[in-house]
């Protein structure tokens, strides 16, 4: 197996908040706020992806990588979740392209993850109405990467990813 993308990454890039064995996390940007709980502890780390691993065209703000449980048989294999954030204040369809630039981005794609995740997370999302251009990007992003847990997440909301 590799290096995990945990490795490869904390190589050439200084991680926001260092790995470390913790039960939640929180990420501020402006007025809004993603936080995050694991349900028990484990090693995470916050990298900085807008202006840092990336510094041109669309971008999500943060990605979260957090180790999986070890199973027994796996021996020194290492696998990681990985949780894209997006933080908005309500600008949700841009905050739906730029996960979707940056899922899309060959760095991202690591054999060490096998749990995607993507959260957008603002203060408000448009009422839920099949013909919004905001919903039809919402179905194109869940089929296009339907391996990926979506979620909408309001600031300051926890959102459980154990």
């Amino acid at each position: 197996m590799p290096e995990s993308l945990h490795t490869v990454l904390s190589k050439s890039y200084a991680p926001a908040q260092p790995l470390t064995e913790r039960e939640n996390l929180s990420i501020k940007e402006t007025n809004t706020t993603y936080k995050l709980k694991f349900g028990h502890r484990r090693q995470s780390v916050v990298y900085q992806i807008d202006g840092k691993i990336i510094t041109a065209g669309n971008k999500c703000d943060y990605l979260i990588l957090a180790r999986q449980d070890k199973p027994a048989d796996d021996g020194d294999v290492e696998f990681w979740k990985s949780i894209f954030v997006e933080l908005k204040g309500k600008d949700v369809l841009h905050a739906l392209k730029q996960l979707d630039a940056t899922l899309d981005n060959r760095i991202f794609q690591h054999p060490s993850v096998n749990e995607v995740h993507a959260r957008i997370v603002a203060k408000s999302f448009p009422a839920n109405n099949a013909n919004t251009a905001y919903e039809k990007a919402r179905r194109e992003f869940k089929r296009k990467y339907h391996n990926c847990s979506f979620k909408q997440v309001s600031t300051n909301q926890p959102d459980l990813i154990p």
